[in-house]
């Protein structure tokens, strides 16, 4: 086996893309990414179960063949599992699944098992979409405001006070949307929803004009930037898909410490050049892009972070966030 045969993180990123040339021959390409799996060729072992939920995605809505689709999900989260790696997103989507094919209560089984996470995990949220999807928003509804209430009447804890409260603002603001769906009047956790959206709007507004904010480079801009600047690319990665990645886990691990309001500001490189004729500056150093970083958000408005699954990704692919960068944060 050579490196060729191998499917690296990069390769499975790429085959999550819509537009990927592979996707014209589905059940190809399904095959190939099982294989794959089967004879050993995925780079990492970590990332077996990362190939086999794309696969299974594409079982679904390519092939339309639920059973195989249901047959790729369970291994995918044997294979998570057996990694250590979060169960949230293919057991979720596993009892999508299995609501599909007609085994509602294995379905509501299945996400009562993950119920828990509400209150540790802020990727667990997805919960909430599937139990919407399957036509059950009203319980839903029950389990945020339960998870709420439980972190509330926790308190803050002096080693995770800020996770708390990001998690808090996560779950209230998913439950003040669904409560708005529902047609549900005003409560006190709507009203404390409100408080912190106002919170993290301030918060957006000094992101924007301070270092806080988070800049990333379009594929353009990218481009142009490490062929000016080949030495960048030990900053901002190899390649744009690395790039991406990079950005992705950076704003995950700053949303685990408690960080919000988050706010992604593209860089120029004509800009970011020109900086560095004017001053007569090294390219290089850290403090010459801080000072780019800090006059370029001054003057460019920035955009919230996260975007919901189904939205446009924030990188400017246009393929869905679910689809396209929110894979990359896996470690």
């Amino acid at each position: 086996m050579t490196p060729t045969d191998l499917l690296t993180v990069d390769d499975l990123d790429a085959i999550g893309h819509e537009d990927h040339p592979d996707r014209e021959d589905p059940k190809g390409l399904v095959d190939r990414l099982v294989r794959a799996v089967d004879e050993g060729r995925i780079a990492e072992e970590a990332d077996r179960g990362y190939a086999l939920s794309l696969a299974a995605g594409i079982a679904e809505e390519s092939i339309e063949d639920l059973d195989l689709a249901l047959t790729l999900a369970d291994r995918a989260v044997d294979e998570d599992r057996r990694h250590g790696l979060s169960e949230v997103g293919p057991r979720a989507d596993r009892a999508r699944l299995l609501h599909l094919v007609g085994r509602a209560d294995e379905a509501l089984t299945e996400l009562t098992e993950l119920r828990p996470l509400l209150e540790t995990d802020p990727t667990a949220t997805y919960l909430i979409e599937i139990l919407e999807e399957v036509g059950q928003a009203e319980l839903a509804e029950q389990w945020l405001t339960d998870a709420v209430r439980a972190l509330l009447a926790r308190g803050p804890d002096a080693d995770d006070e800020g996770h708390s409260t990001a998690m808090v603002y996560g779950l209230v603001r998913t439950r003040h949307r669904l409560r708005h769906d529902l047609d549900r009047p005003h409560d006190d956790l709507d009203d404390l929803a409100d408080r912190l959206d106002v919170a993290a709007d301030r918060a957006a507004d000094r992101a924007s004009a301070t270092t806080n904010g988070v800049m990333f480079w379009p594929e353009a801009e990218f481009t142009a930037l490490v062929a000016r600047f080949p030495g960048l690319t030990e900053q901002f990665g190899g390649t744009w898909d690395d790039h991406r990645r990079l950005v992705e886990r950076n704003l995950v691990e700053l949303t685990e410490d408690g960080v919000t309001g988050l706010v992604l500001v593209p860089g120029s490189a004509e800009a970011f050049a020109a900086h560095v004729a004017d001053e007569d500056l090294d390219p290089l150093d850290e403090d010459t892009l801080d000072g780019y970083v800090d006059d370029h958000l001054d003057a460019v408005e920035g955009h919230a972070w996260p975007p919901g699954r189904n939205d446009p990704c924030w990188c400017g692919s246009a393929a869905k966030y679910k689809k396209c960068c929110l894979p990359r944060s896996r470690p």
